[in-house]
């Protein structure tokens, strides 16, 4: 059995108990977790268990291990204490979600003109999204992107996410659903406004758009 990931049931729990399943070294498997494992365009989470940091989170297969910063100093069937860097884990979701908001603005702005050249990036400091251009990007048009991701921010759209067999979901009314299994709010507005830029160019006919929030915290 693999372990439960917990972070989809309820994004929001950033303390919880867990028993611990295995220990390899310094990488400890819980029955199941609140701590997102690195991937799907999402770096991992960070925290302690039992007051041991965790310095990072992967998956394997159908178990996720936590790389503590030191041995474990408790075993195989014992309940740990677990707690998230909520602070972390929030900014990320937040930017997770602009991110995909900037997808759905960059495709009424530019259209056919461009499209996604990467699955992009989500820490806790900023989105970044690489795009294919036919064009040299305006960078007019580009802050009329970020214009209308905050309005989609402020109009408080309700965020859904769910399974579907092996595939996780994310939409708000009225775009269509697209495949993400991070982390996210329940809603855009709690996203806060956002800063839409042009990063450091990652090659020939690409451009990075990256997005920061203006508030690190709510």
């Amino acid at each position: 059995m693999g372990t439960l990931r917990l972070y989809w049931l309820d994004p929001y729990i950033y303390r919880f108990k867990a028993r611990v399943e295995s220990i390899f070294g310094r990488d400890v498997v819980l029955d199941g977790t609140y701590f997102y494992p690195q991937g799907g365009g999402q770096i991992y989470d960070t925290g302690t268990i039992s007051d041991i940091k965790v310095v990072g989170v992967r998956r394997e297969g159908d178990l996720i291990l936590h790389t503590l910063e030191s041995e474990p100093t408790f075993t195989v069937g014992s309940e740990v204490e677990c707690l998230l860097d909520w602070d972390r884990r929030y900014r990320i979701m937040r930017l997770h979600s602009a991110a995909h908001l900037l997808y759905y603005a960059m495709q009424e702005e530019f259209g056919g003109e461009c499209r996604p050249a990467s699955p992009g990036l989500t820490d806790d400091k900023k989105s970044r999204e690489d795009y294919l251009f036919k064009e040299k990007l305006d960078l007019q048009r580009l802050q009329r992107v970020e214009e209308r991701v905050n309005e989609l921010i402020k109009a408080g759209f309700e965020i859904r996410t769910w399974t579907e067999g092996e595939k996780r979901y994310w939409k708000i009314d009225p775009y269509p659903a697209m495949l993400c299994g991070g982390t996210h709010p329940k809603n855009t507005s709690e996203i806060g406004g956002v800063k839409v830029s042009r990063g450091k160019k990652p090659g020939a006919g690409k451009e990075r758009i990256e997005i920061t929030l203006l508030q690190h915290s709510l």
